[in-house]
């Protein structure tokens, strides 16, 4: 898919707030660093539907910091409802400071804001073409969360560096039955801006982000949408 990453390594991935700047002055820092960012890719929006056990087992090794973890999420560009044309099976995996993800192409399906039955995902993984370890790893998730936000990329001319900046970002829960989705959470005024790039540039790296006003943050949307929703488990 144009514009879409895939890994077959391990990256870093350093995470920023930029509060209380927004999107327009954030970009401008960006664009005024030493490496020359310039953009990569077309601003678009981005939708991600999140899995987990049914113990949230995910949710706590992410929000705990434990060095191995995984996530699973089903991810899409452009609009967040109606149907969706080439959506993306994400398992992203970590291990300690760096981190990887393996993607599977999955069939097109309809997300109906006002009547969505999370049933519907097994039939379109079912038809999928899967490996056998990804459909077995499957049989034990369930959809727990969406979310969307407006996503802008930059990149140094070398390609070895690459940003992104998020903002407009707004969650629904997600249960395994029926979902209506008529309530969200939104966090209108955070801006998130990811400096990425291959382990082997990690000297290279405090160089980018030593010119950047903003504050090192882990901020995973993933645990946010969650713990505002699932307020059972956030405690």
């Amino acid at each position: 898919m144009q514009g879409y990453t895939e890994l077959n390594t391990f990256r870093y991935e350093r995470k920023f707030v930029a509060h209380p700047l927004n999107r327009l002055a954030t970009e401008a820092i960006i664009k005024q660093n030493n490496a020359f960012f310039i953009s990569a890719f077309s601003k678009r929006r981005i939708n991600n539907i999140y899995f987990d056990t049914p113990g949230f087992d995910c949710y706590f090794d992410n929000l705990f910091g434990n060095g191995n973890r995984w996530k699973v999420r089903l991810r899409w560009y452009g609009d967040e409802f109606g149907k969706v044309d080439s959506p993306i099976l994400e398992f992203k995996i970590k291990k300690g400071l760096v981190g990887t993800k393996k993607s599977y192409s999955i069939p097109s399906f309809y997300f109906n804001k006002k009547e969505f039955h999370a049933r519907a995902l097994t039939g379109i993984f079912d038809i999928a073409t899967l490996p056998a370890d990804v459909r077995e790893k499957l049989t034990g998730l369930q959809p727990v969360l969406f979310n969307t936000y407006l996503r802008s990329y930059y990149t140094t001319l070398n390609k070895v560096f690459r940003i992104t900046v998020d903002d407009q970002m707004e969650y629904y829960n997600l249960r395994p039955s029926w979902n209506h989705m008529q309530h969200s959470f939104k966090e209108d005024l955070k801006v998130v801006v990811e400096l990425k790039y291959n382990k082997e540039h990690n000297e290279n790296a405090d160089q980018i982000s030593n010119q950047f006003p903003f504050r090192l943050d882990k901020n995973s949307k993933f645990v946010s949408g969650l713990s505002h929703f699932r307020s059972e488990i956030a405690h």
